[in-house]
């Protein structure tokens, strides 16, 4: 419908706009006009302007900036508007600033799941949000100590003697395997990482030496009377103490007097319970140290702290009564030195020889030799402490640069040591892949003339008692040998059980029921496999055959005289020993029965090469 129009009278000059009026317009609120009203640059802003939501308390500032240190704080948060400190942390919604929480390497945004294992956490360890982090993967590397193991003598000449005896071919990493397979088979060498610097190589075991440190490291300390090493001298001596002290001292419970002075307090232990002494006793240092030494794992001075003051007249009468009875220390001669004396006493009161026509006196009659004078005796540990030092110092204790200690002694060592983290820790890893020890065995094994070379691109380092031969065309070997050596060329890494039953054709015997003597072998299958046996044998021994661990058998194909004197003076052979051939499952041959040595008779003399 129409509207109506006003009667009003428009007016004048209504239709005539001044658009300069517009210049300072702003469509901000009224507050911001204010502010640039002001001129000049923007104030800071404030928060004094009433609330919508009237006397309601201030609600928490979730703004993602942290607060600096030594800000005042307004409420829960702080001002609504104060701006970002300049330098401060960012804050993460999800809890704690992000510069608490683990990243990943690069930058990346942070994973609520964790680092992943290749991420940038030493030893695989992965962290989770869900509980607490998890201990790392893989054996304890020590950053102190170096740790290399090479084979114990007695336990290498019997690998030895067993390797020469067989002819057969090892692969290196399965010897070294067998070295640190038990404690009594090796010989640990260790040495101190400096900071900075590769430990030297040891000396003497055939390793390339390393960059030789800056600085000298610290010797290590070993317990003569057991060999246990130690990293520091007073750890040494108070094993030596504790575990040896009847080696050096004869002791015994003696009555003395008690102490005298005016106690009127007694210190004790609050975690083993035992009375120390009063704190104006002239041993009471002496006390508290050995008390903490034997009974007590933590700090000195911590320990200290746990020392009660008892104001008791009875316990300090119960402490006097203990110090009646103490221990007495009788030091022992050396023993060499003791039968030494012994000797020279007998051969000073020996009776001169008698003169012509007399009758020398009856051994029974000569006079014995007295014992030796006892030693000084002592009252207090320390006191035999430092007599045994300064009077035996080198049956205590000796010090080494570099330590080298059998494997047997792993076990005595106690289990807060260093060097037997390091030890265990570095023997776990070559169980796991021998590379270290494999390497340091290269130059025993050269020593011993065993034959060491490398097959394929894969880098396999192989170990024999053989120097190996290559054929060249056109040589001759006699019928039964040629045969041998035409079906290993054909069937490679055959087993040597095989050869019966493929070579000769022969039937494998069931095995006899328990209780029930082998079924005799015919002369001629005897005759038969006598001669296999001492061909086999020869063409091994000769080297123009490789038999591995296992059995298997290799002969390789022959090749020219300019190719033959290259593989025969290189160490690494071009190309690998070829994979076991798999039989089918419905073709697959039954192994033919061993033949004990009781029942084989004697071994068939070495067939020579024709040519």
């Amino acid at each position: 419908m129409d509207e109506t129009p006003s009667p009003q009278t428009p007016d004048q000059g209504l239709n005539k706009l001044d658009l300069s009026q517009l210049q300072g317009f702003s469509f901000g609120t009224s507050w911001s006009q204010d502010k640039s009203a002001q001129g000049g640059a923007r104030p800071e802003r404030r928060d004094d302007r009433p609330r919508r939501d009237g006397d309601a308390p201030a609600r928490r500032d979730r703004r993602d900036f942290r607060r600096p240190a030594g800000a005042p704080a307004t409420g829960d948060a702080g001002p609504a508007s104060a701006p970002r400190p300049e330098g401060g942390e960012r804050r993460d919604d999800r809890g704690g600033p992000r510069g608490d929480r683990p990243r990943f390497e690069g930058g990346r945004r942070d994973d609520p799941r964790g680092p992943r294992r290749e991420g940038g956490f030493q030893g695989g360890e992965r962290r989770d949000f869900r509980g607490p982090p998890r201990e790392p993967v893989g054996p304890y590397i020590s950053p102190f100590f170096s740790v290399t193991f090479y084979p114990e003598d007695g336990s290498f000449k019997v690998l030895a003697d067993a390797i020469r005896k067989s002819c057969r071919t090892f692969e290196l990493f399965y010897i070294a395997k067998s070295v640190v397979e038990k404690n009594e088979r090796f010989v640990a060498v260790v040495q101190r990482i400096a900071p900075g610097a590769k430990p030297a190589a040891p000396a003497g075991e055939g390793a390339e030496a390393s960059a030789v440190p800056s600085v000298k490291a610290a010797p290590f300390h070993i317990s003569v009377p057991d060999g246990i090493p130690f990293e520091t001298e007073d750890a040494a001596i108070s094993h030596v103490l504790e575990k040896h002290l009847g080696l050096f001292f004869d002791t015994a419970e003696v009555e003395v007097e008690a102490p005298k002075g005016n106690y009127q307090v007694v210190n004790r232990c609050t975690i083993t319970g035992a009375l120390l002494a009063p704190p104006n006793y002239h041993r009471y240092n002496q006390i508290v140290a050995q008390h903490h030494a034997t009974h007590i794992r933590m700090p000195l001075e911590v320990y200290k702290a746990k020392i009660e003051t008892v104001r008791d007249p009875e316990v300090v009468a119960q402490w006097l009564e203990k110090m009646k009875k103490t221990t007495r220390y009788t030091w022992k001669p050396a023993p060499a030195k003791a039968a030494k004396a012994a000797v020279e006493a007998a051969s000073a009161e020996a009776p001169a020889a008698p003169a012509e026509g007399e009758v020398a006196a009856p051994a029974a009659e000569a006079a014995a030799p007295e014992a030796a004078p006892a030693g000084p005796a002592f009252d207090t540990i320390e006191e035999a402490r430092q007599h045994l030092l300064t009077t035996a110092r080198e049956r205590v204790v000796r010090t080494v640069e570099q330590l080298r200690f059998p494997g047997r002694v792993l076990e005595n060592i106690p289990a807060t040591s260093e060097i037997r983290r390091a030890v265990e820790g570095a023997l776990a890893a070559q169980r796991r892949f021998p590379l270290d020890t494999a390497n340091a065995l290269r130059g025993r094994l050269r020593r011993e003339h065993f034959t060491i070379f490398k097959k394929g691109s894969k880098g396999i380092s192989y170990v024999c008692a053989v120097k190996r031969r290559f054929r060249v065309p056109g040589q001759s070997f006699s019928e039964s040998l040629s045969a041998l050596i035409a079906f290993i060329e054909t069937n490679p890494m055959a087993k040597e059980s095989e050869l019966p039953q493929r070579l000769l054709g022969l039937t494998p015997r069931p095995a006899p029921a328990e209780g029930q003597a082998p079924e005799p072998v015919p002369a001629e299958e005897q005759e038969k496999l006598t001669r296999l046996k001492g061909d086999l044998r020869y063409l091994v021994k000769e080297g123009y055959v490789t038999e591995f661990v296992d059995g298997s058998l290799f002969c390789p194909p022959p090749m020219v005289e300019a190719r033959k004197r290259e593989i025969e003076a290189s160490e690494v052979d071009p190309e690998n020993f070829p994979e076991a051939p798999k039989p089918a499952a419905e073709a697959a041959p039954t192994a033919a029965p061993a033949v004990s040595e009781a029942e084989t008779p004697p071994e068939a003399p070495e067939t020579p090469a024709a040519g």
